[in-house]
């Protein structure tokens, strides 16, 4: 993911996960008791492992992204506009993660504490995915179906794309509680990552499909 390797998420990351997490935890348990905290959060953890038919028709829907792929690559012609969001690493999310948190928190600490969670969530999903399938990205030697498992390369990290799927966990809870209008930024960043060549339709259709996912699981997951 641009200028740090997606899966180089060593202690140092961990510990500053783990204390975020921990932060807007205390706050979210002070508002509204820390009975009403760990019912929340078992609530929203067990949301993830709930499918509808519409997610199942779309995740099954994405397999015939694939056979796209190669289309679709060498139709877009390659831009520098929005360069800018290659250089965007996890720790830059991170960042616009925590910002964005702390600007809604005053007026809405469920959500705040939402987008915190589905940042979370969905780095640790598809840095694992990453991890497993070690798919080439199209500048490697342009094959769709180049794969090297279990790589901590960067250039064999393609599938799912991390820049899609970790703004569209960070700005699904936003657009679904402040206006759907805010679901312009995930499209920019997902589309960017096909006109910079950095990924292949396939990544960002599941990369999406993942952060969007998480995103709205965990909002609506809220218990009564």
């Amino acid at each position: 993911m641009g200028k740090l390797n997606f899966l180089n998420i060593n202690v140092i990351f961990v510990a500053m996960t783990l204390v975020i997490l921990l932060s807007f935890s205390l706050s979210f348990g002070q508002t509204y008791g820390s009975a009403d905290y760990f019912d929340e959060l078992k609530v929203d953890l067990s949301s993830l492992f709930k499918t509808n038919d519409s997610q199942i028709y779309l995740f099954s829907l994405g397999a015939f992204s694939f056979a796209l792929d190669s289309t679709v690559n060498e139709s877009l012609p390659s831009s520098d506009f929005f360069k800018v969001l290659n250089d965007i690493d996890i720790f830059d999310f991170a960042l616009i993660s925590i910002i964005l948190s702390g600007l809604i928190f005053p007026f809405d600490s469920y959500t705040a504490w939402t987008v915190i969670e589905s940042f979370a969530v969905s780095v640790l999903i598809t840095g694992t995915i990453k991890f497993l399938v070690g798919r080439a990205r199209p500048f490697v030697n342009g094959n769709p179906f180049l794969f090297k498992f279990f790589s901590m390369e960067n250039a064999y990290q393609s599938f799912p794309s991390g820049h899609a799927a970790i703004s569209w966990a960070i700005f699904t809870p936003i657009a679904e509680r402040f206006g759907k209008f805010w679901y312009v930024v995930p499209t920019i960043f997902s589309l960017q990552r096909l006109w910079s060549k950095n990924h292949w339709f396939s990544d960002v259709y599941y990369g999406f499909l993942l952060g969007y996912t998480t995103g709205y699981s965990l909002y609506y997951s809220k218990s009564d």
